[in-house]
């Protein structure tokens, strides 16, 4: 099982998660450009506003209401609540061009919601919540995450559970692996399963076949001493060329070709929207 190094006061730590990870091996400069890169007037980082990222936040942002009022809330009630954290996305502040579009992935969130509600039985009692865990990597690198849910099984063990709000599966499971292993750094259990579960087309979480951890966490940290060194040498390389969409999205946001939206006070963002036409 993994356990957990001391906690240690660490001043201005490097965090690590599965999406920086995604970023840094897809290409270092979108790796630098979303997560290093800060607006120098404001100190924030910058985020394109994105028609499916309004989508998986909002209705993750439910769901986890309704596992925090532990289910006690009807159906419509848990609509309302969509509804309500949908009004923050609205239009261009969630990446949407017209409002039919908006309207189609409203609704399509709605119906993962549906879903959600009438099987949400299926899911193991919780342990409690932890906001964001941490666990120590090495010097200064700190890997970090975000549950959705983890179930505490009757044999004492835990299942991580990640809901999918996507049209595609997944084929990496390195987002399970990552959280397996912080559920086991902080809730000192170990990991017996770990699922996805794609909300607009399945009843029940799918398992994966869980390797062991360690050698998952040896690669992991090994990316990690890698990005780590890149960002020391300053060496942000766009590795896919002229074509690289993201690095040429962010940097047109950059050069002042996008529309400032809101500031995402929680994560420290400003949101931009931005007309793929320009680019």
């Amino acid at each position: 099982m993994i356990t957990a190094p001391p906690k240690k006061f660490i001043k201005n730590p490097l965090f690590i998660s599965f999406t920086s990870i995604k970023d840094f091996l897809k290409c270092p400069n979108s790796y630098y450009l979303k997560n290093i890169y800060r607006d120098p007037k404001t100190g924030n980082r910058i985020q394109i506003a994105s028609s499916y990222l309004s989508l998986g936040s909002t209705v993750h942002d439910a769901t986890k209401w309704f596992l925090q009022m532990q289910g006690q809330v009807t159906k419509v009630q848990l609509e309302d609540k969509f509804r309500n954290l949908w009004l923050k996305y609205r239009g261009k502040n969630g990446g949407f061009e017209s409002t039919e579009q908006e309207g189609d992935f409203g609704r399509r969130g709605l119906k993962m919601l549906e879903n959600f509600f009438n099987n949400a039985k299926v899911l193991e009692p919780s342990a409690p919540d932890i906001s964001f865990p941490k666990m120590s990597l090495f010097e200064d690198v700190i890997l970090m995450g975000n549950f959705d849910f983890v179930g505490e099984v009757d044999d004492g063990s835990l299942h991580v559970v990640d809901f999918k709000t996507g049209a595609k599966d997944e084929q990496d499971s390195l987002q399970l692996y990552i959280y397996a292993i912080l559920a086991e750094a902080n809730f000192g259990k170990s990991v017996s399963a770990a699922s996805f579960w794609y909300l607009d087309r399945e009843d029940v979480p799918r398992q994966i076949v869980l390797d062991e951890l360690e050698p998952k966490l040896l690669w992991i940290t090994e990316k990690a001493k890698q990005l780590k060194e890149v960002k020391e040498k300053g060496q942000w390389i766009c590795i896919r060329g002229a074509k690289c969409n993201d690095c040429n999205s962010y940097q047109a946001i950059i050069d002042g070709k996008g529309q400032f939206q809101f500031t995402d006070d929680r994560y420290h963002k400003d949101v931009y929207y931005l007309n793929t036409r320009v680019i």
